[in-house]
């Protein structure tokens, strides 16, 4: 039997399932990706990495007034 054969009799559900859970994984991995550029990049500067995952746009702006940074100046 061929591999292709084996992929054309399965359920849609399990394959929408399936999809959805390799997105979300590659999503972790995006997140993993970007934490460790972050705390390498800040550790270099001696500063305190940001507190990024959040849903709110208003911390970055926050962020960037901590460190005495016009967060209007792009």
């Amino acid at each position: 039997m061929l591999e292709e054969n084996l992929y054309e009799n399965e359920d849609p559900m399990w394959q929408t399932h399936m999809r959805t859970l390799m997105k979300r994984k590659r999503s972790m991995e995006i997140v993993q990706i970007i934490d460790s550029a972050l705390a390498e990049w800040y550790g270099e500067q001696g500063r305190e990495v940001p507190q990024w995952k959040r849903r709110d746009p208003q911390w970055w702006i926050d962020y960037l007034i901590s460190l005495d940074i016009d967060p209007r100046n792009p």
